[in-house]
């Protein structure tokens, strides 16, 4: 996206002190100007590229959920025995 653009929307969340202090010093080791920039970017990044991380932690998330499961089934089982 071209940074020329005119803006006209506004996004709003909080931050706590150690988030922001995070952000900030993220904003200036990378030579990023602003933490609006880097959260746009962060954003139109996550919009272009949607299943990359989240597919990934979903698919985690899942195979962790069936071992939980069968641990769960193996200590019920042992339980009765």
């Amino acid at each position: 996206m071209d940074g020329s653009l005119r803006r006209s929307r506004m996004v709003s969340f909080r931050l706590s002190p150690e988030e922001y202090a995070r952000l900030q010093a993220v904003c200036s080791s990378q030579g990023i100007r602003s933490l609006s920039d880097l959260a746009r970017t962060a954003m139109q990044r996550l919009i272009e590229h949607p299943s990359d991380e989240i597919g990934e932690l979903k698919t985690q998330m899942k195979s962790l959920a069936s071992e939980l499961e069968r641990i769960s089934k193996v200590l019920e089982s042992k339980g009765r025995a």
